[in-house]
């Protein structure tokens, strides 16, 4: 799948724009702060909805302007988006989107930055949102499975909050069954995935020079299921909380090298090479799944990189990748003959014809 053509209008300091993209490679150039990361910023937000550095979409919008709109085309698909201080409104294919669910899906995407070493150092949190994204490319249903769930959980966490201050523990009842319900469908999902993310980081990790790169799905319910027995055991544990203890809200990815835990004895560059690895497993497990290869947004992904590992990422690359740098790297000399160069200056975007 190939993203040929974007067009901006509001979105963070970029100056409005129309660009055609080459179906290879197309290398986003600029000082620091110029703006080569709203651009591929700019290319994921008009793909999945949303920001992969902010969930605080309205900050997308720019200071001087009343609204943003972000519009996309492949060869026969075309989506666009447009958010106020208000209202956000999506659409395919000219028609208007209700459903996020509906939404995702209509261009694979898949980016790679150097923050993604906090999927390895951050919260659990990261990791979670790193594999249901995953999963919800493949699966954009899977959305609706994942906004139901918090859905619930806020209004369980409510009434449990209720509980603790009256003792009356009965309104928990209804809440339980969809929160099993709905907490095993999140678990059914997440378990047909892992097997082949896993299979796909350890091919990548080799490449990448990792020993025997594996992680373990450490769960809070026993066997990745919810049931009535699983939450009657930590009853007392939520009431005096006032929050759900237990599903998947609350489980990890926890990762290894040869068998030893990645928290505790790995360096810098292997914790690097490790997010990668996921990332460009996503990538393989994407196209295995729909039959197309996603776009690849690459933000200074190599800069802490040492050679033969940074050598190792650009032999992974495959279909259309957009790399942001300060400087053009050295590869991308051979690439000229079907690649273009953007350089970025205070927001303003031009097509450069020199490497």
């Amino acid at each position: 799948m190939e993203l040929q053509k974007i067009q901006i209008h509001g979105f963070r300091n970029l100056h409005d724009a129309e660009l055609d993209f080459a179906g290879d490679f197309n290398f986003v150039r600029g000082t620091n702060g110029a703006g080569k990361t709203n651009l591929l910023e700019a290319i994921f937000y008009v793909g999945l909805a949303s920001s992969f550095r902010t969930r605080e979409e309205r900050s997308l919008i720019r200071t001087e302007c009343e609204y943003l709109r972000v519009s996309g085309e492949t060869q026969n698909r075309r989506a666009a988006i447009y958010l106020d201080r208000q209202q956000k409104k999506l659409s395919l294919q000219e028609n208007d989107v209700r459903r996020l669910s509906d939404f995702v899906g209509w261009l694979g995407i898949t980016v790679l930055s150097i923050d993604d070493i906090w999927l390895i150092r951050g919260s659990p949190a990261r990791r979670r949102s790193f594999l249901d994204w995953v999963i919800a490319k493949i699966s954009p249903r899977y959305c609706s499975t994942l906004l139901e769930y918090r859905k619930i959980l806020r209004q369980r966490n409510r009434a449990l909050q209720s509980a603790r201050e009256t003792g009356d523990t009965r309104s928990l009842e209804a809440f339980d069954e969809q929160l099993i319900k709905t907490g095993n469908d999140i678990y059914r999902k997440r378990a047909a995935h892992i097997p082949h993310l896993r299979a796909y980081a350890q091919t990548v990790g080799n490449t990448m020079g990792l020993e025997k790169l594996d992680f373990q799905y450490e769960s809070t319910c026993p066997d990745m299921h919810m049931d009535e027995r699983v939450l009657d055991d930590v009853r007392e544990k939520e009431l005096m909380f006032g929050h759900t203890t237990v599903g998947p809200h609350r489980d990890d990815l926890a990762f290894s090298i040869n068998g030893f835990p990645l928290r505790n004895y790995a360096s810098e560059g292997e914790e690097r090479a490790t997010a990668i690895s996921l990332k460009l497993a996503e990538a393989e497990m994407l196209h295995s799944e729909t039959g197309e290869r996603p776009v690849l947004l690459l933000d200074e992904v190599t800069a802490e990189l040492d050679e033969k590992r940074r050598d190792a990422v650009l032999r992974l690359l495959k279909g259309q990748v957009f790399y942001a740098s300060t400087q053009l790297p050295q590869f991308a000399r051979a690439h000229a003959h079907n690649g273009t160069v953007f350089s970025i200056e205070r927001g303003h975007i031009e097509v450069s014809a020199a490497y």
